[in-house]
C-alpha cells in the first residue's frame, strides 16, 4: 500500500452543530495522531466544498481513507465527492465524527458526539460495506447527478428542511430547531401531484402527495423514524408517501410521526424498491440529506448501489 492510501485525509465542517471541535482543531488532530493515524486536516469553507474536497484528496493526492467531521449534510458532501472521483468506490474507507445537530446518519450506527469514543471507533477499524442512493434531476432541462447516503425528501420533507435551515441560522446548533420546523411545515405546506414509478411499474403513484420520502437510513429530522425499516445494507430504498391526508389524518400522521408507528395511517403508502421515476409538479420542492436542492425539478430519477463503500462502525 502506498503511503498516500495510508494517509488520513479529514475533511471538517467549522459551521456544523456547536463549535467546541473547531476551537479545539489542534486536539482533535492529536487525538487521531495519538491513535497511530497519519492525517491531513482540511474545513470546508462554503456549501458544496466538501465535495472538491474528498474528490481533489482521491483523484490528485491518491488518498483511500477519509474521516468526515460534521453532520449530514457534510457526510452527503463527502459521499458525493467520492463517487464524483474516477476511484474504485469499493476501494475507499470513512469513518464519521459527528457534530452536526441531527446526526441521523450516525444515530442508525449508535456513533454518538464525543470526540474520544469515535477516535477508538476508527482506530478499532472494523467495517462494512453500505448501500449509497444515486438522484439524477433537472436544472433548467439539463441533467445533474447527486449521490447520497440517508434519505430524499419530497414536500413537507422539503419544506421541513428549508424552514429548518431558516430557524437555524439564528439558534444555530439548537437540536429542537427540527421539531419546531417540522410544526412550522405542517401549518404551511399542503398536498401537490405526483407520479411515481417503481422497479418498472411494480408500485406506481399518481395522486396529490403530501410528502415522500426514499431512505436508505431510518432516520431524518434529528431522530424522526419515518421509515423505521430501512437499512443501508439490504440493497433497497424504503419508501413512504403520505397522500392526500384530510385534516385530522395529517394531525394523527404527526402525532404518530414522533412515536415511530406512521405506517398505521390508511394515507400512509410504504413499499421497498430500487428503482424509482418520479415527476412531480413545479412547486414541490425536494432535499438531500437535509441539503434543500434550490433549483432542481423533475423528471427525478432514483437508483441504489448496492455495497458500494466501506465505512467504519461500532
Amino acid at each position: 500500500m502506498t503511503e498516500e492510501k495510508k494517509k488520513w485525509a479529514v475533511i471538517a465542517n467549522p459551521k456544523s452543530g456547536t463549535r467546541r471541535y473547531f476551537r479545539r482543531r489542534v486536539s482533535v488532530e492529536d487525538r487521531l495522531r495519538d491513535a497511530g493515524l497519519d492525517v491531513e486536516f482540511v474545513f470546508s469553507k462554503y456549501p458544496g466544498h466538501a465535495s472538491e474536497l474528498a474528490q481533489d484528496f482521491i483523484d490528485k493526492k491518491g488518498v483511500r481513507n477519509l474521516i468526515v467531521v460534521g453532520g449530514d449534510g457534510t457526510i452527503s458532501e463527502v459521499i458525493h465527492g467520492i463517487f464524483s472521483s474516477s476511484a474504485d468506490t469499493r476501494q475507499i474507507l470513512f469513518a464519521v465524527i459527528p457534530t452536526g445537530t441531527g446526526n441521523d446518519w450516525s444515530r442508525y450506527w449508535g456513533i454518538k458526539k464525543g470526540l474520544k469514543r469515535c477516535v477508538e471507533i476508527i482506530k478499532k477499524g472494523n467495517a462494512r460495506y453500505i448501500d449509497i442512493g444515486k438522484l439524477t434531476y433537472h436544472i433548467k432541462r439539463e441533467p445533474f447527478v447527486k449521490y447520497f447516503i440517508n434519505s430524499v425528501g419530497i414536500g413537507y420533507d422539503a419544506q421541513v428542511v428549508q424552514y429548518a435551515e431558516a430557524i437555524g441560522h439564528f439558534l444555530h446548533g439548537k437540536s429542537w430547531v427540527y421539531s419546531f420546523a417540522v410544526i412550522a411545515g405542517a401549518v404551511m405546506h399542503s398536498s401537490k401531484m405526483l407520479r411515481l414509478v417503481a422497479d418498472g411499474g411494480k408500485y406506481t403513484i399518481e395522486d396529490k402527495v403530501y410528502s415522500m420520502s426514499i431512505a436508505n437510513g431510518p432516520y431524518t429530522g434529528g431522530g424522526i423514524k419515518q421509515t423505521p425499516q430501512a437499512s443501508p445494507l439490504d440493497g433497497k430504498f424504503d419508501i413512504m408517501a403520505v397522500v392526500r391526508p384530510s385534516f385530522f389524518q395529517l394531525i394523527a400522521s404527526l402525532y404518530r410521526l414522533f412515536r415511530t408507528n406512521l405506517q398505521e395511517d390508511s394515507c400512509v403508502k410504504y413499499f421497498r424498491a430500487e428503482e424509482l421515476e418520479i415527476t412531480t409538479a413545479k412547486r414541490h420542492k425536494i432535499e438531500v440529506d437535509g441539503i434543500l436542492m434550490r433549483g432542481a425539478k423533475s423528471p427525478y430519477n432514483l437508483s441504489i448501489i448496492p455495497q458500494a463503500i466501506k465505512m467504519i462502525v461500532p
